[in-house]
């Protein structure tokens, strides 16, 4: 196998597991945008009872949840790639030989989070309620970041052949979770 079909299938297996992450509904791939046009939400709602925080993610262009610089210092070389998985709105970089991506869940809380084939483990990133799935089936991590009952944002990283993603998506998430309503 060449280098190009194991990171063509390693790039397919990250993003049916971030799909896998929760209920999929239709709709329409939106194209990358430039991070600088992103829009945030200034309304906010009120607060939930799981405690994940307030505000709405409605507006929140997931590219923009982290900076270039970051994805730069990641391995990043390439601008991101932003597309509907499953039911989140993602935002792809390659870093070296690992996929990461954030996607922003409108429709799934914190409560939804399943482990597919790993182990979960509730955790704080910043003051925010999280979840953390190691061990996958597909060998990624996935850091999910509670923001209302029904809404969230999963940071994954499908980390390269025989490393942990684990440490690349906590870092990950810390950068996200400033930035989020």
């Amino acid at each position: 196998m060449t280098s190009r079909t194991i990171l063509t299938a390693v790039a397919a297996a990250g993003l049916l597991f971030i799909a896998a992450c929760g209920e999929t509904t239709g709709g329409d791939a939106r194209p990358a945008t430039d991070s600088s046009e992103a829009t945030s939400s200034t309304s906010t709602a009120p607060t939930t009872s799981s405690g994940a925080g307030t505000g709405s993610l409605e507006d929140v262009d997931p590219c923009s949840l982290l900076a270039t610089e970051d994805a730069a210092d990641l391995g990043a070389t390439k601008p991101p790639k932003r597309e509907m998985v499953g039911s989140a709105d993602s935002c792809a970089w390659k870093p070296g030989n690992a996929n990461l991506s954030v996607g922003v869940r409108t429709n799934l809380g914190l409560a939804q989070a399943q482990p597919n084939g790993g182990q979960i483990t509730d955790i704080t990133v910043g003051d925010r309620p999280a979840k953390q799935i190691s061990g996958t089936t597909t060998g990624g991590c996935v850091v999910v970041l509670g923001v209302t009952s029904s809404s969230r944002v999963d940071v994954t990283v499908i980390p390269a052949p025989n490393s942990d993603g684990c440490p690349m998506a906590l870092k990950v998430a810390g950068l996200v979770e400033s930035k989020l309503p």
